[in-house]
């Protein structure tokens, strides 16, 4: 039998819709999975809880820091070549560094995260470097970034990744944190070009009086972070002879929280505290020793004791209350510094009143304060403390307070040691 279809029957067959089976249906392409990261602060030690994490090349990476720390951190994810100019940015942002978080605009930074108050946190979203590598993150807040490092090392697609190494572990992370940064354990400035640190500074055993404004650091339970336990130890009773477990202490240790230290080379330094927005003390004959607070190796933490230990011997040494008239009745409040021609100019407020303060070298045995009101009205009166002598006068010019300091010399500062810092310590 034949089967004729007409013009029309044609037309009619073409409009019918087109059945289609569904193995022949478009595949969507699986949507590419979100690698997630979580780094923490371990608090009160300047460091990351991760030292290194795992990524594959090209994906997408949602990182989240919690700092749980009582002071401010942030993070910067970085190419390896970006590092020494991203420290010398940092060095030189000034009184501009906490409106920008500390992060500078220089070109190799991947990502980065604002500077996180403590108990805060924040997440960043981006795709990890399609080049294969190690790719640092860092703090960038002033002197974190010797101890406050890690690296995301980025590996090839159907490459296996690692779990993330914690601090505490045996994984050696950074080699060599001050690599290629021009630092060295024993900085040193110039006299055109001084070098400012926010740090811990020691504490040569200044006047009480001095730190009206200071906490005081209390002993503590050592604690692990590895394990995130306290450290214990066992005792035998010499009564008993029972063998009991307790909480391992952690002694005080004697320095100022706070502290920027300034060098313009081997013949002048000093401390100015942020706390007390002062001048505490000046010293000659270099500068510190870094070697205790960042480690034989920066990045692989502290070795023996938090503080950096003070090179040649004090000339100068604050004594009394705040000096500025009115210093003693309210708590002064620091406002940040700037580089002024190449000299640090602090900014702090004292009652009503906002002043601006430089430490300048006058010769090889004296130097000077220059405290310049910012409001009208002169500036306030200089009290020297009593039997203060190193002060040799203090005068007016131009609206300013200038006080002219003569050395008062003494014995260099003993090299602190585990050994020495034992037995000097009360049991």
């Amino acid at each position: 039998m034949s089967l004729s279809l007409s013009s029309r029957s044609l037309a009619l067959f073409a409009c019918l819709p087109v059945l289609v089976q569904p193995a022949a249906l478009a595949q969507k392409p699986a949507k590419a999975e979100t690698l997630k990261v979580s780094i923490n602060v371990v608090p009160g030690a300047i460091r990351f809880e991760t030292t290194r994490f795992d990524v594959t090349a090209g994906a997408r990476v949602t990182l989240t820091l919690s700092n749980d720390c009582v002071m401010p951190h942030n993070l910067i994810l970085i190419k390896p070549e970006a590092e020494p100019a991203l420290v010398a940015a940092v060095n030189t942002m000034g009184l501009e560094g906490m409106d920008k978080h500390f992060v500078p605009d220089v070109p190799g930074i991947i990502a980065a995260t604002k500077l996180l108050q403590p108990f805060s946190k924040e997440q960043l979203s981006f795709s990890a470097p399609a080049a294969e590598g190690d790719y640092p993150y860092v703090c960038t807040f002033p002197g974190h970034w010797f101890t406050m490092r890690g690296v995301m090392r980025v590996r090839a697609a159907g490459v296996a990744l690692a779990a993330p190494v914690k601090s505490g572990g045996n994984v050696e992370q950074v080699p060599d944190a001050l690599k290629n940064s021009g630092m060295t354990h024993k900085p040193l400035g110039t006299p055109e070009k001084p070098f400012v640190m926010r740090t811990f500074a020691p504490d040569p055993g200044l006047d009480p009086a001095v730190f009206a404004h200071h906490g005081v650091g209390k002993d503590g339970v050592k604690y692990d972070p590895a394990t995130r336990l306290d450290v214990t130890e066992k005792v035998t009773d010499p009564a008993t002879g029972a063998v009991r477990e307790v909480p391992v202490v952690r002694k005080a240790e004697k320095g100022i929280a706070g502290a920027i230290a300034v060098n313009h080379g081997p013949d002048f330094s000093y401390v100015w505290d942020s706390t007390e927005c002062r001048l505490l003390y000046v010293w000659r004959g270099g500068f510190l020793d870094m070697n205790t607070y960042w480690g034989k190796e920066p990045g692989s933490g502290r070795p023996k004791m938090y503080i950096p230990l003070l090179l040649g011997h004090l000339v100068y040494r604050a004594s009394g209350s705040m000096p500025l008239e009115g210093g003693v009745k309210t708590a002064p409040v620091f406002l940040g510094y700037k580089m002024e021609k190449g000299i640090p100019e602090f900014r702090y407020r004292v009652g009503t009143k906002t002043y601006r303060e430089k430490v300048l070298p006058a010769g090889l045995d004296r130097f000077e304060l220059r405290i310049t009101p910012e409001e009208a009205g002169g500036a306030n009166v200089w009290i020297v403390p009593p039997g203060e002598t190193a002060v040799t006068s203090v005068r007016g010019e131009g609206g300013a307070i200038v006080v002219s300091v003569k050395d008062r010399p003494e014995p260099p500062q003993p090299a602190a040691t585990p050994a020495a810092e034992a037995k000097t310590k009360k049991p």
